[in-house]
C-alpha cells in the first residue's frame, strides 16, 4: 500500500468518525492538531482502519503520535 493509498484511507476513516472534518486535506507533515484529532477522534480513526485493513494497531505506539505521517508510518509496519 502507497502513501498516497494510506492517506485516502486515513481521509476516509476522519470522515466517518467526524462528519464535519470530511475532505480535509491531509498530508505527511500535517499534525493531528492541525487537522483537529483529537484523542478520542483518533481511537475512531484506529478502529476503522484496524477493521479495513484488518491490522492491529497498539495502543502504546498509537498514543504518542502527533502526526499524520507518524500514523502512516504504524500503520506500514502494521502491514508487514
Amino acid at each position: 500500500m502507497t502513501d498516497a493509498e494510506i492517506l485516502s484511507l486515513i481521509g476516509e476513516a476522519l470522515a466517518d468518525a467526524a462528519p464535519e472534518k470530511a475532505g480535509i486535506e491531509l498530508s505527511l507533515e500535517s499534525t493531528l492538531a492541525q487537522v483537529g484529532i483529537s484523542s478520542i477522534t483518533a481511537l475512531e480513526i484506529a478502529g476503522f482502519i484496524e477493521d479495513r485493513l484488518n491490522i492491529k494497531l497498539p495502543d502504546d505506539e498509537l498514543a504518542p503520535l502527533s502526526t499524520i505521517g507518524g500514523l502512516v508510518g504504524l500503520i506500514r509496519r502494521q502491514l508487514q
